[in-house]
């Protein structure tokens, strides 16, 4: 079976398939003068919109559940390394996105938390340059990429009446919002957005990677519930199965994740952390169990199938793709996962770009066989008008 990576470059193949077709079409109405302006512009514009096409898979979870981790394992082993930040704690401050635009560098462009003053989105502060914080990537380094990219996670420190300005909730107990230190200051992401422009492979293909913060930061950015997670092709909610589904994680499935009962496609539950099951007591058997016993729990709460949560373990996925121990990687279940990411996602994706192509360009082509029978009609009549004409002189001459 094809991984994800494999699946998405393919995809991406049949996408420059597509480009080439619609270029070819472009050349043969110019060749014979059977376009005009208005469809030239059509096709270069469904050329350029098939070029830029991106897929966006976004990783919503809780702090500590082994989202970054999860995104390294699916997507960059084949660096050796961990390339996003992945330790204890929280490293994803504030939402990311990993993309790759041509032409442009390889950096981190970061926008600092006190433009939530400014009452401007992040899309109309991304046309602004100098809002950003800028940090050069050296792509072929994995040490200095977790060293940049480490930044994501920097917070400071801000008086209760500054965080809530900001827009963050505020609670003593720490339940609803943010809650304060001995000293009364608050702690807050150093960063409201970040933005890696990363040449990885899949990357350049067109894939773009959204990894977000916890509850609290969520629910303070507006255009990230809006906009970014609705707008996902894909959206992962990770679990830890060593803490089950907390209040918390609850808050955030049934706020920004949940969409009913029933399973959509792109919305897929992975249930992390299973490696901690592995304790050498117990065998396969009982910790299959066990593993199933969680799923089940897990189902239940976010009143879902079983079958739309994925037990996996990321890091153990990560340590067998660099190490290359196919038993390890298939004990880790994350090639299932992968497989039902693939099966739901690229299909969906690639049968709506089709739909789009072919509806854009079938337009096109029914105006030019209506033109071209137009012509044809035309010609045809002006052959019977000159063999007409002809048999009349030949009358003519008989006659002189």
């Amino acid at each position: 079976m094809m991984t994800l990576a494999e699946q998405f470059s393919a995809y991406s193949r049949w996408r420059g398939t597509a480009v080439e077709s619609v270029v070819r079409l472009r050349n043969w109405l110019s060749r014979n003068d059977v376009g005009d302006a208005q469809a030239d512009m059509r096709l270069q514009y469904l050329v350029d919109r098939l070029r830029e096409d991106k897929l966006t898979i976004a990783f919503v979870a809780e702090y500590s559940r082994g989202k970054s981790e999860l995104i390294n394992a699916i997507f960059f082993s084949d660096y050796g390394d961990r390339i996003l930040p992945s330790s204890a704690g929280r490293t994803t401050m504030c939402p990311t996105e990993l993309m790759w635009t041509a032409g442009a560098s390889p950096e981190l462009r970061l926008l600092p938390i006190s433009t939530r003053a400014l009452q401007a989105p992040v899309s109309e502060l991304k046309r602004i340059p100098e809002e950003w914080q800028v940090v050069p990537l050296k792509a072929g380094s994995a040490a200095e990429l977790q060293a940049a990219l480490a930044r994501v996670g920097e917070v400071t420190r801000v008086s209760q009446e500054e965080a809530e300005r900001l827009g963050f909730k505020v609670d003593p107990r720490g339940d609803e919002g943010l809650k304060p230190g001995v000293d009364g200051l608050v702690e807050v992401p150093n960063w409201r957005h970040a933005v890696i422009q990363f040449p990885h492979p899949l990357l350049e293909q067109g894939l773009v990677v959204l990894d977000t913060p916890g509850l609290n930061a969520i629910g303070a950015e507006p255009e990230l519930t809006l906009s970014l997670l609705p707008n996902a092709h894909a959206v992962l909610f990770i679990l830890a199965a060593d803490t089950g589904v907390t209040q918390s994680d609850l808050a955030v499935w049934r706020d920004y994740v949940s969409t009913g009962p029933t399973r959509q496609k792109g919305r897929l539950v992975v249930l992390n952390k299973i490696d901690g099951l592995w304790d050498g007591l117990r065998d396969e058997a009982r910790i299959g169990a066990e593993i199933d016993r969680q799923v089940k729990s897990v189902a239940d709460t976010l009143d879902i199938e079983s079958q739309a949560v994925f037990p996996v373990s990321a890091q153990k996925g990560l340590v067998a793709r660099i190490n290359g121990d196919a038993p390890l990687l298939a004990r880790s279940r994350l090639p299932e996962l992968e497989r039902a990411l693939t099966e739901d996602l690229l299909p969906t994706k690639q049968e709506i770009v089709r739909h789009n192509t072919l509806g854009e360009t079938g337009d096109l082509v029914r105006q030019t066989t209506d033109l071209l029978q137009a012509r044809l009609s035309g010609v045809r009549e002006q052959l019977q008008e000159l063999t007409d004409l002809r048999g009349k002189n030949q009358n003519v001459i008989e006659y002189m």
